[in-house]
């Protein structure tokens, strides 16, 4: 793709279909129900209007093939676009995590910032030989400093119009993720990879994640919905955490608590304790009891998943290293915690079970949100 060809993309690229539907995020860009909310891309009507054909590997208007493109054409398009990106401070902390950790931390402020800096010089070269055409002294000499500043912009653009491309590639990833309503009941399906809880997600919701046997199946935040008592609640199906520290952890793994930490959500949380996960029963124990006492504040409900599956003996992996005597481990390796729902997608054991007690706890959920919020408006009122 030519660096033309990209500015042109960027310019007709619908800026309405971006990422979040949070108030701040691509703030007058997006769609609410019942209130078409759009503002054109490109505030030049010449290029809103006019087709375009290439000449000299250039875009120029079809109607005006002789005509060259103004410094300020370029110009205007570029810094409303930018407009539409929102500063990171100014977003929701689920968002900012979304961002880093999708993009690379620092990697879209930095693309913006080359972006900004290029449309300047386009400005500052625009205005220097609009200068120059006003002190000509013919017609001709006049064509002449247009064509060379001209001919400066488009160096420019082959020289540093990556920036363009990368802004471009920025807004396609965003557009491609998932619209989560960060004030929406979400049920987030969290465990060790490959316990089954996309399997899970399709049963429960709306959601049609992918289904493999290998780690790390689910790459990213896929969302699902349910409907129960007239009330829309989210599910999200969430990539698979493994027996580590923070700082030893993907960004996969950060995606997933970023979930936790900044979404209205109830945890259900999955175990697989037959052996075919790939993650010892033992391990699971440990990442359970780690996120459990972390988020020990979020309604929380427990599913051992593929029961049909489970032996009268706790499956053991040569790998394993745990302690005989360990007695919640070892009630553990045989039939969860304590209180988990056991279920079967093949034979469809617990399947009603589940669902009545999804249903039941994301009621919990939207009920104890209506409750902070009427305490955070009444300490408002109060202050």
């Amino acid at each position: 793709m030519s660096r033309a060809s990209s500015l042109f993309q960027l310019w007709q690229t619908p800026p309405n279909r971006l990422l979040f539907k949070s108030s701040n995020f691509y703030k007058g860009i997006y769609v609410v129900p019942g209130a078409k909310i759009y503002r054109p891309l490109c505030s030049c009507k010449s290029i809103q209007t006019t087709s375009y054909q290439v000449v000299n590997g250039s875009y120029v208007p079809t109607t005006q093939a002789k005509q060259e493109i103004k410094p300020t054409e370029l110009a205007v398009p570029l810094r409303t676009y930018l407009e539409k990106f929102p500063k990171k401070r100014s977003l929701h902390p689920y968002e900012r995590s979304l961002i880093e950790l999708t993009l690379g931390d620092g990697n879209y402020e930095e693309v913006l910032g080359r972006v900004d800096a290029l449309r300047k010089k386009v400005v500052s070269v625009g205005k220097e030989h609009a200068s120059l055409c006003a002190k000509s002294l013919s017609k001709r000499e006049a064509e002449e400093r247009l064509s060379e500043g001209m001919k400066k912009i488009e160096e420019m653009f082959n020289r540093e119009g990556k920036a363009v491309e990368d802004l471009l590639n920025i807004a396609k990833t965003l557009r491609s993720m998932p619209v989560v309503d960060l004030e929406t009941p979400t049920l987030c399906l969290v465990g060790a990879p490959n316990v089954g809880k996309s399997s899970l997600v399709r049963v429960l919701s709306t959601g049609k994640p992918e289904i493999c046997n290998y780690p790390f199946t689910t790459r990213g935040i896929l969302m699902g919905h349910i409907l129960s008592s007239y009330q829309n609640f989210q599910v999200t199906d969430t990539p698979g955490l493994l027996k580590r520290s923070d700082e030893d952890r993907n960004n996969l793994e950060k995606l997933t608590l970023a979930v936790l930490s900044h979404l209205p959500t109830a945890i259900l949380y999955v175990h697989d304790l037959s052996g075919e996960c790939g993650t010892s029963p033992s391990d699971q124990f440990v990442i359970y009891k780690e996120i459990k006492e972390r988020f020990c504040d979020h309604l929380w409900l427990d599913v051992v998943s593929k029961s049909d599956l489970l032996k009268e003996s706790p499956v053991t992996f040569i790998t394993e290293d745990f302690d005989d005597n360990d007695l919640e481990l070892a009630k553990y390796r045989k039939s969860g915690p304590d209180g988990a729902i056991r279920v079967s997608l093949k034979s469809e054991i617990g399947l009603n079970e589940l669902k009545g007690r999804v249903h039941e706890l994301l009621r919990l959920q939207m009920a104890r949100i209506q409750a902070q919020d009427t305490k955070e408006e009444n300490r408002q009122v109060l202050t």
